[in-house]
């Protein structure tokens, strides 16, 4: 069953684009380098979900293309 990840991977994004804002108005470094960590993770969370959606579709298809083909023949002999 596909998982809809959608909402979750959207989410993410917007996680990761608040982080960023975050780091732009900071103004002590440490601060900043703490949001743009938390926003890089935010964004490798997202690729994470969009790589699960793309793995589960693959292996829906190839499953679909493997019920459609017929059987093969018995052998002769």
């Amino acid at each position: 069953m596909l998982q809809r990840l959608g909402s979750y991977i959207a989410e993410a994004y917007e996680h990761a684009l608040d982080a960023e804002c975050q780091a732009a108005t900071a103004r002590a470094p440490c601060v900043r380098k703490e949001y743009e960590n938390l926003a890089r993770s935010w964004r490798m969370v997202a690729r994470s979900f969009e790589f699960n959606e793309t793995l589960e579709r693959f292996l829906m298809d190839r499953d679909r293309a493997r019920d459609a083909k017929p059987p093969n023949p018995p052998a002769i002999g």
